[in-house]
């Protein structure tokens, strides 16, 4: 009997001490309580404890493409700038010293009773030269010293948007800008018929007597002359040709609407001749 109590409490303590001994070991196998219950899962299961180290890539990734669509939306609304590698030239360079690209204004502070001036496209292609409306060159810089050289076909232009009679009351600024400038035109010629020396005369584009022969002039190529120094006229219907130098002036001159004159010069010198 005692044999077995022995053999018993043996067992007892046997038990004791395996349970002991167990619990002293495992802290030295793991750590980590966290790691030992996934040694426990399935291996084919990841457990949710187990931090995801790819996250950190991805959140970096995902900051990448928001930053790369952020500076892609940028690109689209931002003014870009074009480097000097980037100009392309056509050819030689210009001198944009005679060129004015924006038009000059010359001409549109003309005050001329009974119209308005209408703003054209007057450029600066030269240092006495103007490119007027795409249309006319005009030389000259309007000095007595160099004087405006305008063409009939210029003068007559006017007609094109002033015709007061049908309610066309604007002045082409390329006509405005002779207003008080000096001009050289050459054209026919006549004087008054009853008068031996005069200062008056007119010069025109086309051939006429002051009567019967020719062509009577219009407002738009004619121009009324008050010259500096008395000159002597023609025989009687005769026809003469000249060069008339003098100060422009756009004054047009109307009754009832009817345009009768528009140009005058004053302070006028007449060269004979061709």
């Amino acid at each position: 009997m005692r044999t077995l109590w022995l053999l018993i409490i043996m067992i007892f303590i046997g038990a004791a001490l395996t349970i002991l001994l167990s619990k002293e070991d495992a802290p030295s196998r793991t750590s980590n309580p966290q790691l030992s219950d996934m040694m426990e899962e399935s291996p084919d299961t990841p457990p949710a404890s187990i931090p995801d180290l790819s996250e950190g890539d991805d959140e970096e990734i995902d900051s990448a493409k928001a930053l790369a669509e952020d500076l892609a939306d940028a690109s689209t609304t931002r003014p870009t700038k074009t480097g000097p590698s980037e100009i392309v030239s056509s050819g030689p360079a210009q001198d944009t010293s005679k060129v004015d690209k924006g038009g000059l204004t010359i001409g549109m502070d003309r005050e001329i009773s009974s119209a308005t001036v209408l703003r054209g496209d007057i450029k600066r292609v030269g240092p006495d030269e103007l490119a007027v409306d795409d249309e006319f060159t005009l030389q000259g810089d309007g000095t007595q010293e160099n004087p405006y050289r305008p063409t009939w076909e210029y003068l007559y232009s006017a007609g094109d948007t002033y015709a007061p009679r049908l309610g066309k009351n604007e002045i082409p600024q390329r006509i405005a800008l002779l207003d008080g400038k000096w001009i050289n035109i050459s054209g026919y010629t006549v004087f008054p018929l009853v008068s031996g020396k005069t200062k008056e005369m007119l010069v025109m584009l086309n051939q006429w007597d002051g009567c019967c022969i020719g062509v009577p002039p219009t407002p738009f190529d004619a121009i009324e002359v008050g010259l500096n120094e008395a000159v002597m006229r023609g025989p009687k219907h005769t026809i003469t040709y000249g060069t008339i130098t003098g100060r422009l002036k756009v004054d047009p001159y109307l009754i009832e609407d009817w345009l009768v004159g528009l140009y005058l010069l004053e302070e006028g010198t007449l060269q004979p001749g061709i």
